[in-house]
């Protein structure tokens, strides 16, 4: 990654933290664009380069769908060959990556309190866990050969995203917490689900 796109990144987390700080502090309703602009140090016009509302930057980025290069791995069988495994890698990425884990450990830490103290933003978030179940649902059906409005995709990947918001709160973003912790949540809550719908032993 080059020196200028590290900057934008650094920017738009610089805003997503100003934003959710500011929030945290007065409330929803009583923070401005301008406001977090300024907390961020940068202009009101180089905010809106980056976010359309306030809502828009305390949603953050994650969950996001799935890059294109991560999605035509999984969707051609990869990277392992084992099913569950590799949507958890999907999933994985989609949460978060190696690097992210370490940089937006406190922005996440921030969001989970702001979804629990301005429910208004929920609508904004269960929309975006939408728009990832359906880029799973069509990314299971190509790599399993079914058609995107057959039920078995469908249903796989309402699963899937189930299994992320379930994740999401039970990660403590702790300063110890890695990537191989996000995939054994991740790991340890499909086999609940499992072990939930598994016929029953005669």
């Amino acid at each position: 990654m080059g020196l200028r796109e590290r900057k934008k990144q650094a920017t738009r987390r610089a805003l997503q933290e100003a934003a959710a700080r500011l929030t945290l502090e007065r409330g929803l309703e009583h923070v401005t664009v301008e406001e977090i602009a300024a907390e961020a140090d940068v202009s009101t016009r180089t905010f809106f380069n980056y976010f359309a509302t306030k809502e828009e930057a305390l949603l953050g980025d994650v969950p996001s769908a799935p890059d294109e290069e991560a999605r035509r791995i999984f969707a051609e069988g990869g990277p392992t060959g084992g099913f569950v495994d590799d949507l958890i890698t999907l999933l994985t990425a989609s949460l978060i990556s190696a690097e992210g884990l370490a940089a937006h450990r406190e922005a996440m830490r921030l969001r989970k309190q702001l979804m629990e103290r301005e429910p208004q933003l929920l609508p904004g978030m269960l929309a975006r866990f939408h728009n990832m179940e359906q880029e799973l649902s069509r990314a299971v059906a190509e790599r399993t050969g079914a058609s995107p409005e057959d039920a078995r995709p469908q249903l796989v990947a309402a699963t899937a995203m189930a299994v992320t918001r379930h994740t999401v709160k039970c990660l403590h973003f702790a300063e110890g917490e890695g990537v191989a912790d996000v995939r054994a949540v991740l790991r340890d809550a499909f086999r609940h689900v499992g072990d939930a719908y598994s016929p029953p032993n005669d």
